[in-house]
């Protein structure tokens, strides 16, 4: 066999293993979903935000760049099954995608209670909100369960907001005793509204579990890359330095 045709059977050996590995899958551009603007974890407006900015360093180690398509919560879970795009952002093991196609946990949202200091609230358990007045984000009563949805039935006032700089100022002017959110998200809108985090001035009480979230990855080297850069990226400096510029509480 000549040198020249025994080079191309290579190639086409080499094209066939990387059909095989899913290769072709890992294009240099991503096409990624994301929920709407939800500061700090995404700010449309730039493409910035804490989540965006870590999920986008890790992919950028791996060599790919990243294109972003906002769309409703809930639409990244049909796009990632049909195939539509290669990475869906924010999804929970709850939903209907194949545990084997979830990216290891790269976030964790903490929903909590918090209250003004001096007030003398005192919240051991979900059930303890049923005693003050409440002002939660929109669909708490949902999302939160059966037991929040217990407590807040038996509040001497509760509502939901779907702005949740609203939630930030009742409780900043004392109009209500306890607001539900996410603390990240209190901590960046408290700074927002008066120009400084109030995370002093505040009790914030951890009551609810943890929310991990996944990327939803089909292709299975893709995704098993993903994870391993997740944890090596952890551990860089860079991602001290992404912590501290959101003032991203852990």
């Amino acid at each position: 066999m000549s040198r020249s045709l025994l080079a191309v059977s290579l190639n086409v050996l080499l094209l066939f293993a990387l059909l095989a590995c899913g290769g072709f899958a890992q294009a240099e551009k991503l096409d990624v979903t994301v929920g709407w603007t939800k500061p700090p974890y995404v700010i449309e407006q730039g493409n910035t935000g804490f989540e965006l900015e870590l999920v986008r360093a890790v992919f950028k180690r791996m060599g790919h760049d990243l294109t972003f398509i906002y769309l409703p919560f809930g639409r990244s879970y049909d796009l990632v099954k049909l195939g539509k795009v290669d990475v869906g952002m924010t999804l929970s093991l709850k939903f209907d995608i194949s545990p084997a196609k979830f990216s290891e946990p790269y976030i964790i949202y903490q929903n909590v209670a918090i209250s003004l200091k001096g007030r003398g609230i005192s919240l051991g358990e979900i059930a303890d909100l049923a005693k003050y007045s409440i002002v939660g984000f929109q669909n708490a009563n949902i999302i939160l369960g059966e037991q929040y949805s217990r407590a807040v039935q038996s509040s001497p006032f509760y509502v939901e907001l779907p702005e949740q700089m609203k939630q930030v100022e009742m409780l900043l002017k004392g109009r209500t005793d306890v607001v539900v959110m996410d603390v990240n998200i209190f901590n960046y809108l408290s700074k927002e509204l008066l120009g400084k985090s109030h995370m002093e001035n505040v009790d914030v009480h951890r009551i609810f579990p943890v929310n991990p979230y996944r990327l939803g990855i089909l292709d299975d080297v893709l995704r098993q890359e993903f994870n391993r850069q997740l944890q090596i990226f952890k551990e860089t400096e860079q991602y001290q330095q992404l912590l501290q510029q959101y003032d991203f509480l852990q």
